[in-house]
C-alpha cells in the first residue's frame, strides 16, 4: 500500500515524539513487509485474513500482538513492523474510502506506482531521509521469519532506486498535499497506539478497517 518511503517518514515524524532505543530496527521494520520472497510458502507477510463470514479481509493484527506483542515493546524492529501494518490499513481506508481510489480501470495501479516514484522524492527531502538502512546479520534468525521469509536484497536494491533523483512529472492521483495529510494523520494514530500497547490496553480492531473491494488491489 503506502510506499516504503512514507513508512519511514511517518515513522521519523513518530519519534519527533515517541522514544525509540534503535531507529534502525524500528525503520527496518517499517519497510521490510513489502520485501516477502517471491513464492514464499510462509504465508503472507501483511497477515491478510477474512473476517466477517468471508466478506471482508483484514490484517489480523491479533496474531502479530498474539506472537510478538511483548517483543514489540522492547524490540524496535517488531514494533516498526507492526505499525506498518496499521499504517497500510491506515493508508486503504485513506485512498479507497476517503478519496475514491479505483484501481480495476486499467493503468490506475501503474499510474499511482508513478505517483509513488515522484512523491517519493519530496518526502525524502522534506523529511531529511537516508538510505542508511543496516539489515543485522542474524537477520535470517529472527523470529519475525516464522511468518513469512524475506528478500533483504531485494529491499536493499529497491531502496538504493527509490532514493536515485527523478524528474518532476504531472501527479495522476496521490498529490504531495495528500501525501502530507497522511503522514501527519497516520504519525498521530499509531502515537495513540503506542500509548495503549504501553498501557497494555487493547490495540486497533482487525474488523473496523476491514474493506471489500473487485478488481485488482495494492497490498
Amino acid at each position: 500500500m503506502a510506499s516504503g518511503i512514507v513508512h519511514m517518514a511517518i515513522a521519523k515524524k513518530l519519534a519527533e515524539k515517541v522514544s525509540f532505543s534503535d531507529m534502525n530496527r524500528l525503520m527496518l521494520g517499517e519497510v521490510i513487509p513489502d520485501f516477502s520472497t517471491a513464492g514464499n510458502i510462509k504465508g503472507d507477510s501483511h497477515l491478510k485474513v477474512k473476517v466477517m463470514d468471508g466478506k471482508k479481509s483484514t490484517y489480523d493484527f491479533d496474531r502479530f500482538r498474539g506472537l510478538f506483542g511483548e517483543r514489540m515493546l522492547t524490540d524496535d524492529l517488531y514494533l516498526g513492523y507492526y505499525l506498518h501494518l496499521v499504517q497500510d490499513i491506515l493508508y486503504r481506508h485513506y485512498v479507497y474510502d476517503r478519496h475514491g481510489w479505483n484501481p480495476s480501470i486499467p493503468g490506475n495501479v501503474e499510474r499511482l506506482h508513478n505517483d509513488y516514484r515522484i512523491v517519493n522524492r519530496y518526502v525524502i527531502d522534506k523529511y531529511s531521509l537516508k538510505n542508511d538502512l543496516t539489515i543485522p546479520e542474524n537477520f535470517d534468525s529472527e523470529e519475525l521469519n516464522k511468518i513469512c521469509s524475506f528478500d533483504t536484497q531485494g529491499m536493499t536494491e529497491d531502496m538504493k532506486r527509490f532514493f536515485q533523483p527523478v524528474e518532476e512529472e504531472p501527479i495522476f492521483f496521490f498529490t504531495k498535499e495528500m501525501t502530507d495529510e497522511f503522514i501527519a494523520e497516520a504519525a498521530e494514530f499509531c502515537e495513540k497506539e503506542l500509548e495503549r500497547l504501553r498501557k497494555g490496553e487493547p490495540g486497533i480492531d482487525k474488523t473496523q478497517y476491514a474493506w471489500t473491494r473487485a478488481g485488482k488491489q495494492e497490498r
